[in-house]
């Protein structure tokens, strides 16, 4: 058959189908002739597409719990291994490299979990120090003042090297204070997590047998949204958050656009390797990519692999290296046409990393089920074949920890959670390990319609574990202030000043995060630090109604505070600094709290008190109660936790002695009875808020004219009893009253 006849056979259609024909060379981008002036092509490393820097994810799926705890495993893993093989050098630390800028808060979180659960897993003997890469001298204070960094810098497990993975120089020996720091004496740990791909990568094409090299050149200018104004308002400090947050923010307009164009040049791999571009082992990579006889665009790590390289060389006991990443899918690059604002991100060619030095290694690759992502370890130690343990907690913790999976319930969750009941969502952050990512999609929904009063208490717990997880951003926190604000609805106090004194930390002063910290001390009984608060907001925003009336509030608490001839909050005997437990007067304040914490039917059964059913009843009676303790005729006390607020009640009724003449100038007796909230018994409080008390009004017996104070408590009361006589108080030999009145009275 001829060439003729042949190119018409495979032109012909088979039923309908036809016959597959070998691929075109790539082709350049089509430019016009205006374009094809203005354009200035380049190798693909050395074109000015790629970051110049490690940007801050807007929307990061490199952070998550499961994340946290694969690499954790490793890190004990490895951690074991190095003492098995007798590498460890116990006085000197082992550093843990979190490289990128913008991955500061996992490095933390992964401090924080190998501190906290290091004991568990027999790390006490290993001194791990953090290393955290920062060139900006803006960035390096604000890292400086970090809560959970500042801690471990003082301590020395934590350091700042001004050195970006972007940077051809080698790793400095030194930390930004100019301490030295010890690598020769350990291996290192190195993590580089969804980093690498960001770095300029070679770009060639492969069809069959020939080799194109790509070169790249754009066709558009930054728009307006990089303008120097919009730089400005994102760097000023002072101007509010809404208007930072929005020059941070990418534009859509299609004019912001950076349009890539590329042209292919034929070439081989000699002339490659021969000119100085392509070092080995890449030559080997392109060899079998064009035995493989396949036709796609690939990309070789070519910077990736130098910052691998010098790691090698500044530790010469080994390095660890555990990388995580985009993959390269197996049919190819899809090359990007447009530059994002964060610069041109490609794929990694994870293998190509196996091939990082000439030293021995061992490298283990497992792909994210579900996923383009993968992570790569690769041991770089001499003796590579003898880190057993670590070779295989890596295959179980890549298969045990699934991060896809935690991103792929936040994706699903996003637009159903108005459907989701208060037990699933607590569901939900359990299941995820207590993931702030997980609560962050829940917080709209909880703030606005509230939680039940039957979940609180578990509520509070799982917000804990939630903080505890969460890595404060020292460039702007928006999360804790939300956190905060469903922390004030639960009167979980403690946790809502931490938040909102982080937000203060980063953001700075507000009116808001000041009016809100003036609520946490007021229901907390730090009565001056509520007025400074309270005065400092309404510094910020005079006319602010909500934050006139709080202290107005405040002051009318005050002033009604000091007519009282019972209270005196100078005493010392008011407060119990061990158990964060103080006695203050009722206030409107509590009666929020004291209806939920009174809700349950046998406090006022016991008490022999008001059955309030609903709040309104509450207030209904509160001006009485307000006016008798003006009186001196009732002291109504609130027992008051540092982190809950308020917890439970103490009210103490001043009767005349039976025999008295004048009420007025007789002694007196104090009749006490006492109850503690239904979401904190069995805690202490009740004993400690009644010890308190008592020493209060024996402090103030001169002045309230009281002889004696005595209790009473039913028969079948036995917690009540054994308070009251733990405390000092002498029961009566015989019970008064018949059947299920029986009381006891304890003097």
């Amino acid at each position: 058959m001829t060439e003729e006849a042949r190119e018409k056979k495979l032109n012909e259609v088979f039923n309908g189908v036809g016959y597959a024909q070998l691929k075109p060379v790539p082709k350049a981008t089509f430019l016009t002739e205006q374009q094809k002036q203005k354009c200035v092509f380049n190798k693909a490393p050395e074109a000015d597409i790629w970051s110049a820097q490690d940007p801050s994810p807007q929307n990061d799926c490199w952070h998550n719990q499961a994340w946290i705890a694969l690499y954790f495993d490793l890190l004990v893993a490895w951690l074991h291994d190095i003492k098995g093989n007798n590498l460890l050098n116990q006085s000197e630390p082992i550093y843990l490299l979190c490289l990128g800028e913008a991955r500061y808060a996992f490095g933390l979180a992964l401090m924080n979990k190998l501190l906290e659960e290091g004991p568990q897993q027999g790390l006490e003997e290993f001194n791990v120090c953090l290393l955290l890469m920062e060139t900006d001298k803006t960035a390096q204070a604000q890292l400086l003042c970090h809560p959970d960094f500042s801690h471990y810098h003082q301590i020395g497990k934590a350091h700042i090297l001004d050195w970006s993975i972007f940077s051809e120089q080698p790793l400095p020996h030194q930390d930004i204070d100019e301490t030295m720091l010890a690598f020769g004496e350990n291996p290192a740990f190195m993590i580089a997590h969804g980093v690498l791909s960001k770095l300029p990568q070679a770009i060639y094409h492969t069809h069959y047998q020939d080799l194109y090299r790509a070169e790249i050149a754009t066709t558009a200018n930054i728009g307006p949204s990089n303008s120097a104004a919009s730089t400005e308002a994102a760097n000023n400090q002072e101007l509010p958050l809404l208007w930072r947050m929005k020059a941070h923010s990418p534009s859509d307009k299609a004019e912001d656009e950076i349009r890539l164009a590329y042209q292919w040049c034929k070439t081989s791999i000699d002339l490659e390797v021969g000119h100085g571009d392509l070092a080995l082992p890449f030559d080997d990579i392109l060899r079998k990519e064009l035995a493989s006889g396949g036709c796609k665009p690939i990309a070789l790590p070519i910077n990736a692999v130098q910052v691998c390289m010098r790691l090698e060389q500044t530790f010469d006991k080994g390095v660890c290296h555990l990388i995580s990443d985009h993959l390269t899918p197996e049919l190819g690059l899809n090359l990007p046409t447009v530059i994002t604002q964060t610069g041109v991100e490609l794929p990694l060619d994870l293998k190509a990393l196996s091939y990082v030095s000439s030293a021995v290694t061992h490298t283990q690759i497992k792909k994210h089920e579900g996923t383009e992502m993968a992570t790569c370890m690769r041991l770089g130690h001499q003796n590579p074949e003898e880190f057993i343990y670590t070779q295989h907690i890596f295959e179980k913790a890549c298969s045990e920890h699934l991060p896809s999976c935690q991103v792929n319930i936040y994706e699903s969750l996003k637009s159903c959670t108005q459907s989701l009941t208060e037990a699933q969502m607590l569901a939900y952050v359990r299941l995820c390990q207590y993931d702030p990512n997980m609560l962050q999609i829940f917080l709209p929904q909880l703030l606005k319609q509230g939680v039940s009063v039957e979940n609180r208490i578990q509520w509070c717990g799982v917000l804990s574990q939630v903080w505890q997880n969460h890595i404060v951003d020292c460039r702007q926190e928006s999360f804790a202030f939300a956190l905060g604000l469903l922390a004030i609805d639960l009167s979980h106090w403690g946790l809502a000043k931490n938040c909102m004194l982080a937000c203060m930390e980063v953001n700075g002063p507000s009116t808001a995060y000041l009016h809100n910290l003036a609520l946490v001390a007021w229901a907390t009984g730090e009565q001056e630090v509520a007025s400074q608060s309270a005065e400092l907001a309404l510094d910020f925003s005079p006319e602010d109604a909500q934050v006139k009336q709080l202290n107005i509030d405040i002051a009318t608490y005050q002033q009604q505070t000091n007519q009282l001839s019972w209270f005196d909050k100078g005493l010392r005997c008011t407060r119990c600094d061990v158990s964060g437990l103080r006695i203050l007067p009722l206030g409107a304040h509590q009666l929020g709290e004291f209806y939920i914490q009174y809700r349950q039917d046998d406090i006022a059964e016991r008490l022999r008190g008001l059955k309030i059913e609903q709040f309104n009843q509450l207030q209904a009676v509160w001006p009485t109660w307000l006016e008798e303790g003006l009186r001196g005729e009732k002291a109504h006390f609130a027992l008051v936790h540092e982190s809950f607020g308020f917890v439970g009640a103490i009210v103490v009724d001043f009767y005349p002695l039976p025999d008295a003449i004048d009420n007025q100038n007789s002694q007196r007796h104090a009749h006490l009875s006492f109850w503690v909230g239904c979401d904190y018994q069995h805690r202490g409080f009740g004993k400690i808020g009644v010890s308190l008390a008592v020493a209060t009004l024996k402090q103030r017996s001169l002045k309230l004219n009281i002889s004696h104070i005595k209790t009473s408590a039913w028969v079948h009361n036995m917690a009540s009893r054994h308070i009251l006589t733990q405390v000092g108080f002498n029961a009566l030999e015989e019970a008064i009253g018949e059947g299920l009145s029986k009381k006891y009275f304890i003097n």
